[in-house]
């Protein structure tokens, strides 16, 4: 009887073990269900309040999504255009929209269709662009709204063996938005004159795809860079067999 008692209490701690550092909001999905789709998007819907905290219900440490910080974000097209933004707060991503979600599990990728109704943008700028006739410079605080972005995120993973364990790792993931309407409010245009500020908030306004074209590229990089690491962070020391199994 003790014996057998022992054997339970093994099993239930080799369990524990196994799966000691799989989140306790995350489940598994089964490589061939049928409705994998709705398994990883059900996962998804479900940890939306810990994507903005960062807390999964462990004590281990996770990149939150609110706000995603770009440090630094260049952009130099010549005498047209250039900028420097810094210290990007953006907030709301972890809002998003799950339009469609599809797995290919043989090619080991997943495509998510997603629309973030509002990114609320706040950091500092420095800026030198021609809008039409005008030519709008300055440097100060940058305060942007974004509605209805549309983006594609389109993820690979691999599986690399650590401490003989395979484990999953994310490569770089694919990012592609299409910004929809925003609204600027650039403060010291002009060395902050009133008039000339509100000339050239109104023009950037009046054409915002004339930047937000300028910066497009950059977002989606740091984007990249964002769910990557929050990916890899939360797949990391997980043994692939249990958390992603063929039955």
């Amino acid at each position: 009887m003790q014996r057998l008692h022992l054997a339970g209490l093994l099993a239930i701690l080799n369990l524990g073990i196994s799966y000691a550092y799989l989140e306790p909001v995350l489940s598994v999905c089964k490589r061939n269900d049928p409705e994998l789709d709705k398994c990883i998007a059900d996962v998804v819907e479900r940890i939306r309040p810990n994507l903005a905290s960062g807390k999964y219900g462990s004590a281990n440490e996770h990149p939150k999504i609110e706000p995603i910080i770009f440090e630094k974000m260049r952009i130099d097209r010549g005498p047209s255009f250039s900028a420097n933004f810094s210290n990007l707060a953006i907030r709301g991503a972890s809002k998003f929209v799950l339009k469609k979600l599809r797995t290919n599990a043989a090619e080991n990728s997943l495509t998510a269709n997603v629309i973030l109704p509002t990114l609320d943008v706040l950091g500092k700028y420095v800026l030198n662009m021609n809008i039409l006739v005008l030519r709008i410079a300055g440097q100060g605080d940058v305060k942007a709204t974004l509605n209805n972005t549309k983006a594609i995120l389109r993820l690979e993973y691999f599986k690399e063996k650590i401490n003989d364990k395979d484990t999953f790792r994310f490569r770089p993931v694919d990012v592609k938005i299409k910004f929809d309407k925003a609204q600027f409010y650039l403060s010291n245009l002009f060395n902050g004159d009133p008039t000339l500020e509100r000339v050239g908030n109104d023009a950037i306004n009046a054409n915002p795809h004339v930047l937000l074209d300028e910066v497009k590229q950059s977002f989606e990089e740091n984007l990249s860079d964002s769910f990557t690491k929050l990916g890899n962070s939360l797949l990391r020391d997980i043994d692939a067999k249990e958390f992603f199994p063929e039955d």
